[in-house]
């Protein structure tokens, strides 16, 4: 497919956590004009700043799109936000426009978008983005649903702030979720595994043992260094006793174990981790919880409690 039948400008709502950072490499990469909206105006003029166009209102954004067919990107809480904005696209874009769902949107939901944007000629794209806030420097993990000819039209958008080797279009529309869903239901058993181990090390027999410096050696060629294990180390850097073990649960997890239920697969580890964080919403004095809590500050700057 050549560059003049693919994907040169992207309409973009929702500039929150990840939003935001990726638009702005986006930006950095060049070469896809962009028009961003946002219901609070601070982060859209921080990007018009470096050269994004700022639109008023999602209304706008589809006006100010030049290219005969659009390309419009939902990036916004899943759920009624999400819906609103779906209804409304639909009802602004065009036979042959894209529009594209970036939200943890549960599959089902996506799978009825994608029959209604189809009986519109919208062609639709589910995208599972992941890495949290530390892919603004990395690049963006994505993991995509939908039809191959959409995928590569939006290609070069996917380029320009995707991370080399991580993204897929995985099968048709609402595998992206499906798989996103099962990813993040995943994270949680590897959280909690990995929690349990410094506990243990910390209440064990040799309490003297430096937990940072396990950390770091971990970090250094063994079986578990990860992505996790190094945000271990970047939350013991940044201090955990202070933290209450308060571990929010979001939809996915509870979505994936409720899957595994209905399709009668084992799915012990992931739902355990997705009950443990029930309990520490319920339970103070836990510091594996704690550690679950700096993990999550320190790849997605989820909020902790104190």
């Amino acid at each position: 497919m050549t560059s003049s039948t693919q994907c040169t400008e992207l309409g973009f709502l929702g500039l929150g956590r990840m939003g935001g950072n990726m638009v702005e490499r986006i930006m950095h990469h060049g070469g896809i004009r962009v028009v961003v909206w946002n219901r609070s105006p601070e982060p859209a003029q921080r990007l018009e700043g470096m050269g994004a166009i700022r639109a008023e209102t999602p209304e706008q954004v589809v006006s100010l799109l030049n290219a005969p067919r659009k390309v419009v990107w939902l990036m916004l809480p899943a759920g009624d936000v999400t819906e609103e904005h779906f209804t409304k696209m639909c009802g602004l874009l065009g036979p042959g426009d894209v529009l594209i769902d970036g939200a943890n949107s549960h599959f089902r939901d996506t799978v009825r978008r994608h029959r209604i944007a189809a009986d519109l000629g919208i062609r639709m794209l589910d995208i599972g983005v992941s890495g949290g806030i530390i892919a603004a420097q990395r690049g963006y993990p994505l993991m995509a649903g939908g039809d191959r000819e959409t995928w590569e039209y939006v290609l070069p958008v996917i380029e320009s702030f995707g991370i080399d080797g991580g993204f897929a279009l995985l099968g048709p529309g609402g595998a992206g979720h499906y798989v996103k869903m099962v990813h993040n239901a995943i994270e949680y058993g590897m959280m909690e595994a990995i929690a349990e181990g410094f506990e243990l090390l910390r209440e064990g027999s040799f309490p003297e043992v430096d937990l940072s410096e396990v950390a770091h050696l971990w970090n250094h060629g063994t079986i578990v260094s990860s992505f996790l294990m190094e945000m271990v180390e970047q939350g013991l850097a940044t201090g955990v006793d202070d933290l209450l073990p308060h571990v929010d649960d979001s939809g996915e997890g509870r979505w994936a174990a409720q899957e595994a239920i209905d399709r009668k697969v084992p799915f012990g580890v992931n739902t355990l981790a997705l009950h443990k964080r029930f309990i520490s919403q319920r339970r103070e004095n836990d510091y594996g919880l704690k550690l679950v809590a700096a993990m999550r500050r320190a790849f997605g700057g989820h909020g902790v409690k104190r």
